[in-house]
């Protein structure tokens, strides 16, 4: 296996897995992992408004996180795979013992996350495909229809 360099260097769409400043412009801009935890967060942040979440909203919602627990599980394996291959690229050292034992056990939680992510992933499309016949209404539509049908 030849070994690539470093992938702090990577980028992808103009971002790496962590923040990257473009050497042209001195601009600073956060990483793939990064911007993954604030849209949570903005998620959690809009959701937790009270707002009403009608189904078609909520189906277009899943729609994109259930992509997360299905791309999820191959991000964290070839990561696992990259901590591996840094033993044979770099000189690890780890202050807590033996790095080859310390990044096999990490290895082994990260299979677990996989496999967590993956049941995300089913559990999300699974919710998504419950709603997928839902639909709703304004209240103004609602209005116009209720007169249109005598209140049935």
């Amino acid at each position: 296996m030849q070994l690539m360099g470093s992938v702090d260097q990577a980028v992808h769409a103009g971002r790496g897995l962590r923040a990257w400043e473009d050497p042209q412009t001195g601009q600073v801009d956060a990483g793939w992992p990064e911007v993954a935890y604030e849209s949570l967060r903005a998620i959690n942040h809009l959701a937790g408004q009270g707002y009403a979440v009608p189904a078609p909203v909520l189906y277009d919602v899943l729609g994109n996180l259930k992509g997360v627990g299905y791309l999820l599980p191959q991000a964290l394996t070839q990561l696992g795979q990259g901590l591996q291959a840094s033993l044979a690229k770099y000189e690890v050292y780890d202050t807590a013992g033996d790095p080859h034992e310390s990044i096999d056990v990490a290895r082994g939680y990260l299979l677990a996350a996989a496999d967590a992510a993956r049941t995300l992933g089913a559990a999300l499309e699974a919710a998504q495909s419950a709603i997928a016949g839902q639909g709703y209404r304004s209240d103004e539509e609602a209005q116009h229809v209720h007169r249109l049908t005598g209140g049935h």
